[in-house]
């Protein structure tokens, strides 16, 4: 039998005697605290796997916000689509009236081959992007006053911003000088931003208002 008459007996015994260190250890920290490194183990376990699900659901989340925000994009760019022909169709319709609130006659829309026709002898002078965006103009309508022939450069959109006005004031100068006649531009929307706004009431272009998809003229 083992026995022991110091501390260090005491201790030696416990070293000699692992399931004896085992008991003391039990009775003087109780089992909870025996069990606190496994629980732990547990614990950090179930830490890792709300870790691992967390990670997932944001990766999901961000996928899906990914493919929500692509969504949009088209839906807006659709929208801004059906707009813009919406404006040019609106006023096509209404070329007649334009050319009569100038006090002009209408007498026809400019075909695309005829703007191209007008471009022949100067298109080494200008840049290309400049010919086509010309070429492509949303509407020119050729009218007279009675005696002269005029040309009404119109530029279209449902909200026109200052890229509008500019390109329509180029279209004006390209206009009178490829024909030599008078050429006035035209903004012809729904409602324009301010920039717009200073140009119209600067006389640099004429505003003809459009009423919106609803039939309606926006205060």
């Amino acid at each position: 039998m083992t026995s022991f008459n110091d501390l260090e007996g005491f201790l030696r015994a416990l070293e000699e005697n692992p399931e004896w260190k085992e008991a003391v250890r039990a009775h003087i920290l109780g089992e909870e605290l025996l069990q606190l490194p496994v629980r732990f183990i547990a614990f950090a376990g179930r830490i890792n796997a709300f870790i691992d699900q967390m990670n997932a659901f944001v990766s999901e989340q961000r996928q899906f916000n990914e493919a929500f925000a692509r969504r949009l994009t088209r839906i807006e760019g659709n929208m801004t689509n059906f707009r813009g022909t919406y404006a040019e169709n609106a006023a096509e319709r209404n070329a007649v009236a334009i050319a009569a609130e100038l006090d002009l006659e209408y007498v026809r829309s400019v075909p695309q081959e005829d703007l191209v026709r007008m471009t022949r002898g100067v298109r080494d002078r200008l840049p290309v992007n400049q010919l086509r965006s010309f070429w492509t103009a949303d509407l020119v309508i050729e009218a007279s006053d009675g005696r002269n022939t005029h040309y009404v450069a119109v530029e279209t959109s449902y909200t026109a911003d200052q890229r509008d006005t500019d390109r329509v004031l180029r279209n004006v100068q390209f206009l009178t000088e490829f024909t030599g006649n008078a050429a006035q531009a035209v903004i012809a929307s729904v409602r324009n931003d301010r920039y717009v706004d200073s140009q119209v009431e600067s006389g640099a272009v004429y505003w003809y208002q459009l009423k919106d998809r609803g039939g309606r003229v926006p205060e």
